[in-house]
């Protein structure tokens, strides 16, 4: 028979248990009324939440300007200006020129997805129904919402007071984004205010590389995957590369999607061989892209396997839609430096030699 004292360790360890799925509960309770609260204010959260990024982005430029002596809101304010007219810049040399071209591109797609539609219903094994255009449609459908983009993203009037209302919290964030975070970092015991300031420093310095290497890989697949197209006489190069160029932005899945476009096009436009060409350049500037740029613009500061980012990324998208899918993977980044510095703190943490398993690398 068990004695009193394992009666009493038993019924010890049901309370700490019990303790432990209440206080799990209410950690949940928490995280949903903090989402539908953030669902509800969208229109706030959105600008303030993308601004972060755009100011860990520009956080560089203002430091080196301070460093010059120029006082820190001044330096915000350049910074701020000199990305706009950089904005300007690639709207005004790269926009007018896509918008004409984009008649002539849908037109290329329907001619190679009709190409597609009738070499694959003569494939028996698939039958005679398979329709390409019908089921991109409908996970273009199931990754933007039932409704169309403009829809998704609100009026035009909402979309512009966002972007607005997103420049200045930019300012704010680079002009007294240190007086906010030390304010923040204020109210935690004494003791523990080094330990999370280091912490923010290093979250910081994440999101803002990541972004930035972002910009500089996305202009790399666009700028030679486009030179590819423009040497093989593809049509509708620009438009194409610019589409590679935003498609950057979700990594895997946005290189994957914007180079079918561009192997489709060539299939219509020049034939087989020559869309077999295209996805041999595409292949390739990827490959080179993710194994020689992607490590020295971003170093050692972002690397989460291929696994983790398709599977963050469809979360995202599920959750949020396009800016879901956009900032998955830096919070995703910021999650697993916030893990792994809990982890060391703790003692527990374990990484199985010779795999690198645990860090990703």
């Amino acid at each position: 028979m068990m004695d009193a004292g394992g009666r009493s360790e038993n019924r010890s360890r049901l309370v700490r248990a019990g303790l432990g799925a209440w206080s799990m509960l209410g950690v949940v309770g928490v995280v949903l009324a903090a989402w539908w609260l953030c669902t509800r204010l969208s229109v706030v959260v959105v600008p303030v939440v993308l601004a972060l990024f755009v100011a860990a982005a520009l956080a560089p430029i203002v430091d080196l300007l301070y460093r010059l002596r120029t006082p820190r809101p001044l330096a915000s304010l350049i910074a701020v200006l000199v990305a706009l007219a950089v904005v300007a810049v690639v709207v005004w040399l790269v926009v007018p020129a896509f918008l004409a071209r984009i008649p002539e591109l849908g037109s290329a797609l329907a001619r190679s997805t009709k190409q597609l539609d009738a070499a694959l219903a003569r494939q028996t094994f698939l039958g005679s129904n398979v329709d390409i255009r019908a089921i991109v449609q409908q996970a273009a459908s199931q990754f933007f919402g039932k409704g169309s983009i403009p829809a998704a993203l609100g009026t035009v009037v909402s979309v512009l007071t966002a972007i607005v209302l997103m420049l200045v919290v930019v300012l704010f964030y680079l002009a007294e984004g240190r007086w906010l975070a030390a304010a923040l970092v204020g109210w935690l015991p004494e003791h523990r205010q080094r330990e999370v300031w280091d912490l923010a420093v290093r979250l910081w310095e994440i999101v803002g590389r990541y972004f930035r290497a972002l910009l500089v890989v996305a202009l790399f697949d666009a700028v030679f995957i486009g030179l590819g197209l423009m040497l093989l006489n593809v049509p509708l190069a620009l438009p194409l590369a610019v589409l590679v160029y935003f498609g950057a932005f979700l990594p895997y899945i946005g290189a994957v999607v914007s180079g079918m476009l561009a192997v489709l096009v060539a299939l219509a436009e020049r034939g087989p061989i020559v869309a077999l060409l295209v996805l041999g350049v595409v292949l390739l500037v990827q490959q080179l892209e993710g194994n020689v740029i992607q490590p020295v613009v971003m170093g050692r500061i972002v690397r989460l396997p291929a696994f983790v980012v398709l599977l963050v990324i469809a979360i995202g998208g599920t959750l949020l839609g396009v800016l879901g899918a956009f900032l998955a993977v830096p919070v995703a980044a910021c999650a697993e430096a916030l893990l792994k510095h809990l982890s060391r703190r703790s003692g527990n943490h374990y990484d199985p030699p010779g795999t690198g398993f645990a860090t990703g690398r």
